[in-house]
């Protein structure tokens, strides 16, 4: 009994120390493992900026993945950790405190420092990014020194260009740089409705006119022109066609404006006359038969030498002349005086109302009771009644009573 105890107890001795033999081997193996494991290395990219340093480490704390690489991080900087797991090849992503500039969409520019994403300074600003908004720059873009964030609303625009019809949203300033930026170019002459400087604003219509310019020359006729003269050689009541009308010729360019495609004006850049035209001359009449006016005295009282293309019949009436005008004439004298026109007074130098007969009309002035004032032009002017239209110059008040009022027909010459 005491044997096969014995041997029982041997065989359970020997099972036991197998079995603690076994147990030693798994926790040796699994000790060797977790070591193995503890110390199993793997790499790290991490960004400062332009500068990537890759680090070989078995470290899980980000902060001292930084410091094995020897990285100085301040306690303003931050560390984005959104790509980064421990024991895995990852990175890590320094922001360091910056200065930037940030303009908001009132157009009011402020610095500030700040470390991390464009995105998350606007929340710190308590701003919201939304669809009608421009951001100069991305909104995950890491914040550097000297960053300018520029923010403004975007604005509906309507394009009309070579014959199509584009939408745009547009934060520009202006047309121009709305136009540049979706890349439309102007030429030379091309228009722009509204202006290139107009401010861009919701709704807003843009025109854009493709202009050019074409020019073209041809002969044209020059018509000619029809005068009236008058005779005293001719009786009254007869006209006659003393010079025949002839047209002319020219040479014309022309230039036209073509605004997309079509022709919307044109107008004349040059003129050359090739070809002088010749008026048509219808002579008219004046002569009274079996009426001539009578001459009572021999000598004009003008003092004025009337110029040699201007003759007189025997009636002592003028050859020719444009036109007759026929009233009442007044008479004055003013020793040593000077005209409207400058002139030292002298008969001959007679008054008028210019807005009626332009000062420097010359005419050949006869009353109707047959006294000759002779010839005069027109330079100066005065008061006139209704039915007076020429007050005569004379020398001395002695002649301006006896001439008074009388009736004159006035021959105007030029």
């Amino acid at each position: 009994m005491i044997k096969n105890y014995k041997g029982r107890a041997k065989a359970i001795n020997g099972y036991l120390i197998r079995s603690l033999a076994l147990i030693m081997a798994l926790v040796i193996a699994w000790a060797v493992t977790a070591f193995a494991a503890a110390n199993e290395s793997y790499t790290v990219d991490i960004y400062d900026g332009s500068e990537v340093t890759r680090v070989e480490t078995s470290k899980k704390d980000a902060n001292a993945i930084v410091s094995e690489a020897e990285i100085s991080v301040s306690e303003n900087d931050k560390l984005i950790l959104n790509d980064f797991v421990p024991g895995s090849q990852s990175k890590i992503i320094i922001c360091r405190e910056s200065k930037i500039r940030f303009t908001d969409v009132n157009g009011h520019t402020n610095e500030y420092l700040f470390a991390g994403r464009v995105n998350e300074f606007l929340s710190s600003q308590g701003i919201e990014i939304s669809d009608d908004t421009f951001l100069s720059v991305s909104s995950t873009a890491i914040c550097y020194d000297g960053m300018e964030i520029v923010m403004a609303s975007l604005y509906n625009v309507t394009v009309n260009y070579d014959g199509k019809s584009k939408a745009v949203s547009s934060a520009a300033a202006n047309v121009g740089e709305m136009l540049s930026e979706i890349g439309i170019t102007l030429k030379e002459n091309d228009e722009v409705e509204p202006s290139l400087d107009t401010p861009i604003s919701e709704g807003l219509t843009v025109n854009v006119l493709r202009v050019e310019y074409n020019s073209y020359e041809k002969e044209e006729t020059i018509s000619f022109t029809k005068k009236t003269e008058y005779s005293a050689s001719m009786e009254k009541g007869t006209t006659k066609v003393t010079q025949k009308g002839v047209d002319g010729q020219k040479h014309v360019v022309y230039k036209e404006k073509i605004v997309n495609g079509k022709v919307v004006n044109t107008t004349v850049e040059s003129e050359k006359e090739i070809v002088a035209p010749v008026p048509q001359i219808t002579t008219v009449g004046t002569k009274t038969v079996g009426n001539a006016t009578v001459i009572k005295n021999s000598s004009a009282i003008s003092e004025l030498q009337m110029p040699s293309q201007y003759t007189l019949d025997s009636n002592g009436i003028p050859t020719s002349y444009k036109y007759t005008i026929s009233g009442r004439s007044a008479a004055y004298c003013i020793p040593g005086g000077t005209t409207s026109t400058g002139k030292k007074v002298k008969p001959g130098y007679v008054a008028v109302d210019p807005n009626k007969i332009p000062y420097g009309t010359k005419m050949y002035i006869v009353s109707d009771d047959g006294i000759v004032y002779g010839y005069a032009i027109a330079a100066d002017t005065g008061s006139f009644s209704s039915d007076i239209v020429v007050d005569l110059y004379m020398n001395s008040t002695s002649q301006c009573y006896s001439w008074g009022s009388r009736n004159v027909t006035i021959y105007v010459l030029g």
